[in-house]
């Protein structure tokens, strides 16, 4: 198997579960604004989880395969979405890590993040609707490909699941709720069976089901921040408090 192979195949299990893994480590200081190590592993964590979601996001595309007309331009406009949110979630960490390290309390961190936040449309773009987008779109994907059957039902609905279990439990309880975690870790289970695609069974013949490599098709088969964030990002409200 080539790195690449490798790398895209790694992605589906060091995304979502550095997404969660950041969750639990902002836990010993309850999400809150406190400069220090917790803050700084987590979000380096984070960090590194968005990278691979990127890497993912990728595969997903080579997982769907040579396909033409509506479908191709469904699938590239929930990949283009995706990889737009990855970016933003990227940007997000890189302030909240900038801020972590130049801050020396809660009330310097506030103001780190309210300055960013007077730029025109960084509130938008990098905390509110470009976090979230990711997830919404992982979910238009996970759709997409199933209904093309490119991977099985049960994964894309786990999937989907998942992002509804962290965003519902984010607004209703909170982000420390033990369902956000819940939640990451049905994102975990769903995006594994995403990555193995389709349930082929018993078969003599050669596999048709897709890779995961990146830009790999198959061979054959049919045809929602550290503050802003609600869903996605470091700072979302299931990840630390609003600045």
């Amino acid at each position: 198997m080539n790195p690449a192979n490798r790398l895209a195949q790694a992605s589906f299990t060091a995304g979502p579960a550095a997404l969660l893994g950041g969750w639990l480590l902002m836990r010993p200081i309850d999400g809150d604004l406190v400069p220090g190590p917790w803050w700084t592993a987590a979000h380096v964590v984070w960090l590194a989880g968005f990278a691979m979601f990127g890497v993912m996001t990728l595969a997903l595309r080579g997982v769907a395969g040579p396909v033409t007309g509506g479908r191709r331009a469904a699938v590239d406009v929930a990949v283009a979405a995706a990889l737009l949110g990855v970016a933003a979630n990227v940007v997000q960490l890189a302030i909240d890590l900038y801020a972590g390290f130049n801050a020396a309390d809660e009330a310097a961190m506030r103001a780190v993040f309210e300055q960013v936040k007077g730029y025109p449309g960084v509130e938008v773009l990098v905390y509110s609707a470009g976090a979230q987008l990711f997830f919404a779109a992982l979910v238009a994907l996970a759709v997409i490909l199933a209904a093309l059957r490119r991977v099985t039902p049960v994964g894309a609905g786990v999937t989907v699941v998942g992002v509804a279990v962290m965003a519902v439990a984010t607004f209703q309880t909170g982000r420390d709720s033990a369902l956000v975690a819940v939640g990451m870790a049905l994102i975990w289970l769903g995006v594994l069976l995403l990555g193995r695609g389709p349930s082929t069974g018993l078969s003599t013949g050669p596999s048709t089901g897709p890779s995961t490599g990146l830009g790999a098709p198959p061979a054959a088969g049919p045809g929602l921040g550290t503050g802003s964030a609600r869903i996605a990002g470091p700072r979302a409200s299931w990840a630390a408090p609003r600045p």
